[in-house]
This record gives structure tokens, sequence and C-alpha cells, in this order.
């Protein structure tokens, strides 16, 4: 090792969902130059054949001098046999790597609060990151003290004393910084901590467009594909089965949005939820310049591929928020009825983050959002 990267700081991030794990990896390409990096993707459900982790272990512009994965997939008493194992794995990798910082999306991840034990026992102690991972940085969560504290007695019985048990995300003692989209409304619980901004600008560049490819790649997606991304002018998100069983005419709504949108010889991308069976099962594919991309890709990889003049529709749901913190150069619409109660409650917290919001599609048609 030479003396310049022994001067270098070591991160090890361990993201769990998309959105963790492209914060991740903007953040580690945008300060590669001054860190040495490896990463794990935690309580996945596949290993092997997980398409994140074959994309990162195959993407050429990657950060992470390592690639690692730990599973979490038992149930029941297997789960601690599960956890255990994963621990002895991360163990080894932690006293092989010696990481300064751990970087994680939730504090409340009983492998960062492992790994975070292992290094208060180190000399300097380790110090712990919180990288955004979207709604609960501002909204916190619902908490049961009962409940909170039945489960912190639990883990520290399960797995030790150094159990902690965040009432909000982020604000255990084993973080010190926190990367935020939106420092300045992050919940108050982080105020105790040092904030930091993700720039916008990070999720843009040519390093995460190629990560981007390379999942591409992995889920089957072709040339032709790619192209009808960057080329699309409307990206329409169908929202969860369920919530569409709530929003009264919203099949009929959209069926007619998406017959102006075929009249207007508009490029459309239409991105199911990844809970929808079938391939397009509200029958919106009308021509060949719409076109229907897998349900099961994170919306979170396609942001950095689509033109800054893109619109992004979409109603009840957070992506329209990532959209909003990830790509502000993009135009992202709400469209929630004001008859409709179940989308209206969805209004005030678009309206807050900036999210454009409409009462009707035809004001996307008539290009009335700016009213």
């Amino acid at each position: 090792m030479t003396v310049m990267s022994a001067q270098k700081r070591k991160v090890l991030y361990l993201p769990s969902t998309p959105l963790n794990l492209l914060v991740s990896v903007a953040h580690a390409v945008a300060h590669s130059s001054e860190q040495i990096a490896q990463i794990v993707l935690i309580d996945q459900k596949s290993g092997d054949e997980n398409v994140y982790f074959k994309a990162l272990k195959s993407w050429n512009a990657s950060p992470f001098e390592k690639v690692e994965l730990t599973l979490g997939v038992a149930q029941g008493g297997g789960k601690i046999i599960e956890r255990k194992k994963n621990f002895k794995k991360l163990s080894t990798l932690f006293h092989q790597f010696q990481p300064n910082v751990i970087a994680v999306g939730s504090d409340r991840r009983v492998e960062f609060q492992y790994l975070m034990h292992l290094g208060s026992l180190s000399s300097p102690n380790v110090e712990g990151w919180y990288m955004d991972d979207g709604l609960y940085s501002y909204a916190g969560r619902k908490s049961n003290w009962l409940k909170d504290t039945v489960n912190a007695t639990l883990k520290k019985m399960v797995y030790g004393r150094w159990w902690q048990e965040p009432r909000l995300v982020g604000s255990s003692p084993w973080i010190k910084q926190a990367w935020l989209f939106q420092p300045d409304r992050s919940i108050s619980a982080l105020n105790q901590k040092i904030k930091r901004t993700l720039q916008t600008k990070w999720f843009a560049s040519s390093e995460v467009q190629a990560l981007s490819c390379a999942i591409f790649d992995e889920i089957g997606m072709n040339t032709l594909a790619l192209e009808r991304l960057q080329k699309a002018d409307v990206i329409l998100l169908i929202p969860h089965p369920n919530n569409i069983k709530k929003m009264c005419g919203y099949i009929e709504r959209l069926t007619c949005f998406m017959e102006k949108l075929q009249a207007k010889d508009k490029r459309v991308v239409i991105k199911y939820h990844p809970r929808t069976e079938g391939v397009d099962p509200l029958f919106l594919q009308k021509n060949k310049r719409f076109w229907v991309m897998p349900s099961s890709l994170a919306f979170e990889f396609v942001l950095p591929m689509l033109k800054s003049n893109a619109i992004v529709v979409g109603d009840v749901g957070t992506t329209l928020l990532t959209t909003q913190w990830l790509r502000p150069d993009i135009q992202s619409i709400a469209v929630l009825p004001e008859q409709n109660n179940f989308e209206r409650n969805f209004k005030a917290l678009f309206l807050s983050f900036g999210v454009t919001v409409v009462s009707d599609f035809d004001s996307i048609i008539d290009g009335r959002w700016d009213d």
C-alpha cells in the first residue's frame, strides 16, 4: 500500500434497498479520490442471481475494491442462525478492511450495529454515517414505546448488549454524520448530527449511468430499450395494485390520458409497480412509441438515463419524491383528483417537497401544470 492510499479514509457501505444502493454508489464515485471503498449488499432476498450484485461485480467504473452480499431470507428460528453466519462473514471483512467509516441507510439494521460494535473495540473508533433512504429522513416513523422496548430487550439477549433501539432513523449514537438530499427539511432528531448534502449532480455522472447500463444488461434489456428510455417524453408510473383499487375511476382516466398521448405522438415509457402481475395488465402499450419497461427494475436506476426535459407522471407513493431529489431537472407531476380523499391525502406531502400537483391528466396534455 502506498503512503497516499494509507492516508485515505476507508468507507464500508451497507445498502439494503435500491435507493440505498444508488446513494452509496453516487457518494462513493464522487469521493473516490479521497477514500477507499468496499460495499456489502445486506438483507438481500437472493444471492448469486441478485441482479444488483452481479452488476456491481461487472461494473468497469466501480469505485469499490470489493463487493460482497449477505442474505436475509430465513424465517423464525432460522433467522438467528442466518444472522450469526452473516456476522461471521462481516467480522472477517471488517478485520481485513479495517474501515474508518460505516455508511448505512438505516441504523436499525443489525448488520450495521454489529459492525459498529466491532468498531467501538478498535482504536480509533469507527464513525457511522446515515445515508438518506427517503421519506423516513423527513417524516419520521410511527413508534410504539412498548414494542420498541420489547424488541430492544430481545435483541440485546440474542445479539449482545451492544444493540441500540433508535426511535427515529439515523438518530442512534452510532451515527455521527447524516448525508441528506434536503438537510434543512430533515427530522429534528438529525439536527444533533453533522449534516452533509447529497449533490444531485453525483447521480447524473457517467459512472452512475454505466452502473445503470450494467443493471439493464443483467435483466436482459437491450440497446433498443435503453434508447427508449433516453428518448422518452413521458414516463408513467403505475401505482401498487391495491392502491389502484382505492382510486375511483383511475383506470378510465388513465386510458383516456394514454389515448391523448398517442394522438400527440409522444414517446411514452410505462413503469408498473413491482407487485403487479403480468407485463401490461392495463393494456397501455398502444403503439411502437409506447414501451412497458420491466416492473422489477428499480426506478432509481432509470432516472440517470432520462433526458432533462422528460416528464415523470405519477400519483400516490414516494417515487415522485425520489425523482424530485435525484433529478430536479426533470418535471415530476402528481395527478391527484380533488374529489378522491385517498389521493388528496398525498397533496400536502408532495407540495412540501416541490413536486407539481394537478387534479387531472388533461392539465398535463394542455401544459397547465405551471398555472
